[in-house]
């Protein structure tokens, strides 16, 4: 029994280590401003800060980062001096004014909820859908935007449609959440799923790096 309690006593200091090494996501997390290579890049706040990046904007600029991120490549020092260059497209995200932008389709877009079901919306090109054919094979078939939501999954780095159908997939790691949604009828589970999502968040928060 004695040894039991010596095992204890040695590894309780790294257990608890651990668990003040992050804290909740909250409003006033203050994420560092720069570029997110990765998620976990992301999880630990550890942006490719303004200062290492080298561009003709002046990084005092409000927008500076928005603007970086709309060129093809960016050119940074890493950790060790060195100058690297990548693609833009390959990067996960950014952090700007308070507020965290994720690369979708090669596009960023604002994190309007930040949690482990994180939500966005993004502009959809869309083409109507047709019950006849065009008669002129050479015809421009007419197109039309529309704003759709999206849940980010930081859990499993996915993207998925903000619908109810996802959401019962997002929300069965949670037995008791995903029992109640199940229970909903059809039009009451697309009326609760912002609802749901929060439910999720308030019960499996969104853990990041301490600053």
């Amino acid at each position: 029994m004695q040894q039991v309690f010596k095992w204890i006593f040695l590894f309780s200091p790294l257990l608890s280590g651990a668990q003040t090494n992050t804290v909740a996501y909250s409003r006033d997390y203050e994420f560092k401003e720069g570029i997110f290579l990765t998620l976990n890049n992301f999880k630990n706040n550890q942006p490719i800060l303004k200062s290492q990046i080298n561009s003709s904007i002046p990084t005092s600029e409000i927008d500076f980062i928005s603007q970086i991120v709309e060129q093809k490549t960016i050119i940074y020092k890493d950790s060790a001096g060195f100058e690297q260059k990548l693609q833009t497209n390959t990067t996960w995200g950014y952090a700007q004014n308070r507020t965290i932008s994720i690369n979708f389709n090669n596009e960023f877009h604002r994190l309007n909820v930040i949690g482990n079901l994180s939500l966005f919306s993004a502009i959809v090109v869309q083409s109507p859908t047709r019950t006849e054919p065009i008669g002129d094979m050479y015809a421009i078939e007419p197109t039309f935007q529309s704003v759709q939501q999206y849940v980010f999954d930081t859990k499993t780095n996915k993207v998925f449609d903000f619908t109810s159908k996802n959401m019962e997939i997002l929300l069965k790691d949670d037995v008791e959440l995903y029992t109640q949604f199940m229970k909903l009828k059809k039009r009451k589970k697309a009326d609760e799923i912002f609802i749901y999502l929060r439910k999720y968040n308030e019960r499996h928060p969104l853990y990041l790096s301490k600053n």
